[in-house]
């Protein structure tokens, strides 16, 4: 016959590890349980399901009216239906438009089999930039039919760009420059609004990114393949 008492620390031992693994148990199942009510938060609030990833959905691209290249009138209403991608810029740019522009013919050629994709770069300099001179802009640039040049009244240039794309414009103290722009594209969905993804800050962490880098910036290179990508889903939705 076995001694009780002898038989007692194993059981109490034996009880203490099952609490242990139960507690830990429930606090992984806990876990997976938020883990998974965040991201169908995320999925029902903050993204938009596209195809097989997400872009985030911001502002809609408020009314504008400029004239192209050809001296066509283009409005916001005129690329509804459209997946585009939109600069600031302007010609005698002598920093960053270039490469910008360099970069945006390479959009507009890894997408120029659909038909209704556009690549549109608006001057901030109205003034110089009128139609023939953006005409012989888009000649340099090899632009085709569907890369839209635009300009209009100045203020209006610029209330589009600070509020409707969050990119900064600005005239230059600096004479030999005049004009101070971001160097980021956006892109906008058929419906109006501005789209993109999630980027990866470090090893742990992701955050929305409003742009894509037009040009390569302090060793950082523009992100051409990711603007590209997403218009593809935005494209084939």
């Amino acid at each position: 016959m076995s001694d009780k008492k002898s038989d007692t620390p194993y059981y109490v031992g034996l009880g203490i590890i099952i609490i242990i693994f139960g507690y830990f148990a429930i606090t992984n199942v806990v876990h997976y349980v938020n883990k998974d009510k965040i991201v169908d938060s995320n999925r029902s609030e903050d993204r938009v399901p596209v195809g097989d990833k997400f872009l985030k959905k911001f502002n809609k691209v408020p009314d504008f009216k400029f004239v192209n290249q050809d001296g066509d009138t283009i409005t916001n209403d005129s690329l509804l239906g459209k997946v585009y991608v939109i600069d600031f810029f302007f010609t005698t740019c002598p920093t960053i438009c270039t490469p910008m522009s360099i970069n945006m013919s390479k959009v507009s050629e890894a997408l120029s089999s659909h038909e209704d994709f556009r690549t549109v770069s608006i001057t901030i300099d109205p003034d110089h930039d009128q139609p023939a001179v953006l005409k012989e802009y888009a000649a340099k640039y090899h632009a085709n039919d569907h890369w839209q040049f635009l300009v209009g009244d100045k203020e209006a240039t610029y209330k589009l760009s600070r509020e409707g794309f969050n990119a900064y414009v600005g005239e230059s103290d600096d004479e030999a420059i005049r004009f101070e722009h971001s160097g980021n594209f956006a892109l906008v969905d058929r419906d109006g609004y501005i789209r993109s993804r999630k980027v990866r800050i470090d090893k742990d962490n992701e955050n929305w990114i409003y742009h894509y880098s037009g040009v390569q910036e302090n060793d950082i290179p523009a992100q051409l393949n990711e603007i590209i990508e997403d218009a593809e889903t935005l494209l084939n939705k």
